[in-house]
């Protein structure tokens, strides 16, 4: 991969203060409620101005966790995950394929638009319709809503052969796979390598740990 399109050749230039008016994104913004002792209190916090009222739930993003296996044993099956930089993070994020809601877009639309947009990979969504539970990612922060979507790739398929993302303009991210029973060990690694670690998908490894840990196995 040329310097050109390496996520790690990204850098910070600058950090400044931004006001609401001049945000296309993000809002600030200061919320009043009532404590069960009945005090009045403010809490600021961080709302999405894009979110779109068709969403279902009010769900802002999604998130694909996508799987593929050359062969019927369970163990060879590997996950697909990414590399883009973060500029909050100010450094390379490990994550999974994710994006937000088109207006007028279901959860599973959008998961195989942003899987193929991302990727270049061509999935079926399987699971529950709709995808996991409505999840906040932050909610001592922010009111953003996100769902899981299980997809299965079939890497036999032509389109799939020799994937080429669609990346929208000022996006450079980087799919890779990692074998879902190493995926807690790769994670650590990464991070010991400086990579940034998305919380979402250190907790799903970190479940695998657990489960592996409470096997014996």
């Amino acid at each position: 991969m040329s310097s050109s399109t390496d996520p790690s050749a990204a850098r910070i230039v600058s950090v400044k203060p931004l006001e609401n008016k001049d945000a296309r994104w993000l809002n600030l913004v200061q919320i009043e409620y009532l404590t069960p002792d009945g005090q009045t209190r403010q809490w600021e916090a961080i709302h999405r101005t894009t979110t779109p009222k068709s969403s279902p739930g009010g769900v802002d993003s999604v998130h694909i966790i996508a799987s593929r296996s050359s062969s019927t044993d369970q163990t060879k099956k590997e996950i697909l995950l990414e590399k883009q930089f973060r500029p909050p993070a100010g450094k390379v994020c490990i994550e999974f394929p994710a994006g937000l809601v088109d207006p007028n877009e279901s959860i599973e639309t959008c998961a195989l638009r942003e899987l193929r947009e991302e990727t270049g990979y061509v999935g079926e969504v399987v699971g529950r319709v709709g995808g996991s539970m409505v999840m906040f990612g932050s909610p001592a922060s922010s009111a953003a809503k996100t769902v899981f979507i299980h997809a299965i790739i079939d890497t036999g398929r032509p389109e799939n052969q020799t994937p080429v993302a669609e990346l929208e303009d000022g996006e450079f991210i980087e799919p890779f796979w990692v074998p879902l029973a190493n995926l807690h060990a790769e994670i650590r690694k990464l991070a010991e390598e400086g990579f940034a670690i998305d919380s979402k998908v250190g907790i799903y490894a970190e479940g695998l740990e657990m489960g592996r840990l409470l096997n014996g196995s």
